[in-house]
């Protein structure tokens, strides 16, 4: 899922709009002062041309004068002096007779005979195949000659640049205000953008700062329209929740105290049962008798650490998720649930081997991390044949708290790991009393912390392996 700010996007569209329009607008005058050049060196072309023309004397171009054939070698040595009549001095231009040059400028392209009076365009690959020029013929009166002034373009938008400093320095000159108005405009954008847009971000900083379970009404009177059917449909699942959080608290709070009660009147016969099973069992000297006795005690107690589990389940509720989390030293509740545990530990001659920091805080509920830990050692106490090995590590890095409780004894078949959290599973063949509970309350415990819990085959033996994962 990808999110992104209106206000950012507003910023980046506008000022790329507007940068856009104004490269189009430089794109534009550039392809004007083009034009404008262009339009400009044909009229000074046509100039250039007439005054060459006008410059020749008419009796050069007789045929079989003398004349024009003395005066063609005589400029071989020295230019007449009409060349430079009202011509620039960085201009091209040629002389056409009878289909023949006879005369050209020191820089000349190579171009075709002129057919016609007036402007034209040509390449000259000769010199540069990419290269334009611009050139204008004139006819010579009554003769088969022609004046043609010619011009490198690639010279002439040289001087684009120039007009264009030209124009900068005209417009700082005499309209200063422009440059001004232009960064103005900018701030000017930004500041109506943030301005229009500030109702949403107010109301959405309101939403943001609301606690957990604030399920007030969000009041839009000065927000934009646009976003009012959005408000009203957040203000709609607010009531919902409401109303359905008020009937699932209502209806929680009657399950606890039914489950409470329940296992009050459950337990209180279980004990009394159990009690009248072991006074019976010591009355009698019938084998048979006793060992009947014993199994109903073993089924008692089964029965009785369901109806406990039971009710620890109940009390993990959906509300438990919701109380305020506090510093948990999760090293001195694994030292207590493992004293608690000491008599079933040294009864089964179990090496329980504790590897841990003095201290391993972390942010939950001390009451629920101890259920958790009470489930996982008791697990591993309980399914541990004897003489067998129960593992405690706790350690940690920068990211997360790990703790790892393992066992020999039989390992979990693959088929069982799926299935392991699920309430009443419990494995085929299981002589140990249980409930199929624990690994159940495990889970929830784990996922009220937003903790994870992994299990796995140990390396260092043959049995189960828990990893319980909180993160820092």
């Amino acid at each position: 899922m990808t999110f992104f700010s209106v206000k950012t996007r507003l910023y980046y569209y506008t000022l790329s709009i507007t940068l856009l329009t104004w490269v189009l607008v430089f794109a534009t005058v550039i392809v004007g002062l083009k034009g404008l050049v262009v339009t400009l060196t044909e009229d000074e072309l046509e100039v250039r041309s007439k005054i060459l023309a006008s410059a020749l004397p008419l009796s050069y171009f007789d045929e079989n004068d003398q004349a024009l054939a003395n005066w063609l070698e005589q400029i071989s040595q020295n230019p007449p002096s009409f060349i430079d009549a009202g011509i620039a001095s960085d201009s091209s231009y040629q002389i056409w007779y009878n289909g023949e040059i006879i005369i050209k400028s020191y820089i000349s392209p190579t171009m075709p005979e002129p057919t016609k009076e007036g402007p034209s365009s040509f390449f000259d690959p000769e010199q540069d195949d990419e290269i334009v020029w611009l050139t204008h013929a004139t006819k010579i009166k009554g003769k088969n000659a022609w004046a043609v002034a010619t011009e490198d373009m690639e010279l002439a938008f040289d001087g684009i640049f120039p007009f264009g400093l030209v124009i900068f320095i005209f417009i700082s000159e005499y309209f200063p205000y422009v440059f001004v108005v232009l960064p103005l405009s900018f701030v000017c954008i930004f500041w109506g953008i943030k301005k229009g847009i500030t109702p949403i971000i107010n109301i959405s900083g309101k939403i943001e700062a609301r606690e957990g379970r604030d399920r007030s009404i969000i009041k839009y009177d000065e927000n934009p329209i646009e976003i009012k059917s959005l408000i009203d449909e957040i203000n709609l699942c607010y009531e919902v929740i409401q109303r359905n959080e008020t009937e699932l608290i209502t209806s929680l709070e009657s399950e606890k105290k039914f489950t409470a009660n329940a296992a009050h009147e459950l337990l209180t016969p279980l004990a009394a049962i159990k009690s009248e099973a072991q006074l019976r069992e010591r009355q009698t000297n019938d084998p048979i008798q006793k060992e009947g006795l014993a199994a109903i005690s073993l089924r008692v107690d089964r029965a009785t650490h369901t109806v406990e589990q039971l009710v620890t389940l109940a009390r993990l509720d959906p509300k438990t998720a919701q109380e305020k989390l506090k510093d948990v030293n999760l090293c001195k509740i694994i030292q207590n649930v493992s004293a608690e545990l000491g008599n079933k530990i040294s009864k089964k001659e179990i090496d329980f081997r504790v590897s841990m920091p003095n201290q391993c805080h972390l942010k939950g509920l001390s009451s629920a991390i101890g259920i958790l830990c009470r489930n996982l050692i008791d697990n591993a106490v309980r399914y541990c044949p004897e003489n067998g090995v129960v593992s405690i590590e706790v350690f940690s890095n920068d990211s997360q708290h790990t703790l790892r409780i393992k066992n020999t004894g039989r390992p979990i078949p693959e088929y069982m790991r799926d299935y392991i959290f699920d309430r009443f599973v419990r494995g085929a063949g299981e002589e140990e009393t249980g409930s199929g509970l624990g690994m159940s309350i495990v889970k929830r415990v784990a996922e009220i912390h937003s903790a994870e819990v992994l299990l796995s085959d140990p390396e260092d033996m043959t049995g189960v392996q828990v990893d319980v994962i909180f993160p820092i």
